[in-house]
């Protein structure tokens, strides 16, 4: 589908595409603004935030041992080549995005740090829209896009703008699906109807009462099989089955 094409199609409602739309397909060269460029210039140049001590709301509806060990500060296998270069492309999306969105002024803020809050978690939203809503950008291949597209945001993305809205007090959030094979976008907006707080908050309040007892978490089972995309992305698989207390991390 050409953007000219989903422009007419675009709900009223959707927060981002049409104004998006309309700014993309203006020029066939596109200039950014100099907030946009400083912006960019201050992100390639950036170390990422040290997360170790902290639960992340990025990672509170993924594996629990994964969390932990996170929280540890245990050394990750370094990423092969293949997978390095996908981080790689997720991170450029977000920053097109973004600089796209603080030109045209779709975006008010982007990479807004949550501020200290009674559930302890740390993150980073990627962006504030002009109506205050909270934007997260997602980079997926064609699968997930059609699995998104028919069925909705992931469950572990609905947890992590469950934290956003719960540190925040925002109470609507637009996630931005892009398909990395083709660049095909879907907008979803979500309310709180649509996630689920008091499940966030049980995540949350275990992950750091494992802190106090020390309790590690079991191990999924498609890893203890050491099978599936869990277990064969996970930075920590050369050691993870192995480990038995949390006094072993380390």
């Amino acid at each position: 589908m050409k953007f000219s094409e989903t422009i007419k199609l675009a709900d009223p409602g959707l927060v981002v595409s049409k104004r998006h739309e309309a700014w993309i397909t203006e020029l066939d060269h596109h200039m950014y603004s100099q907030r946009a460029i400083d912006f960019a210039q201050a992100q390639l140049g950036s170390v990422g935030r040290k997360r170790s001590g902290t639960i992340s709301a990025s990672s509170l509806g993924e594996c629990g041992r994964y969390q932990q060990f996170v929280y540890l500060g245990m050394p990750k296998l370094l990423p092969d080549a293949k997978n390095a270069a996908k981080m790689a492309n997720g991170s450029f999306m977000h920053l097109r995005w973004q600089m796209e969105g603080l030109t045209e002024g779709w975006l008010s803020h982007a990479e807004v740090p949550l501020d200290k809050n009674v559930f302890g978690l740390s993150g980073t939203m990627d962006g504030l829209l002009y109506d205050d809503s909270i934007l997260e950008l997602k980079s997926i291949n064609t699968n997930g896009f059609s699995r998104v597209v028919t069925f909705g945001p992931l469950i572990p993305h609905l947890f992590q703008m469950a934290t956003y809205m719960m540190c925040s007090g925002i109470d609507k959030g637009v996630f931005i699906y892009e398909n990395k094979d083709n660049q095909e976008y879907k907008e979803i907006v979500v309310t709180p109807d649509d996630v689920d707080f008091e499940e966030t908050r049980i995540r949350a309040e275990w992950m750091w009462g494992s802190t106090v007892t020390k309790k590690l978490h079991e191990p999924l089972g498609k890893c203890i099989d050491r099978e599936g995309w869990e277990y064969n992305s996970c930075p920590f698989r050369d050691r993870c089955l192995s480990i038995t207390s949390w006094e072993e991390v380390g």
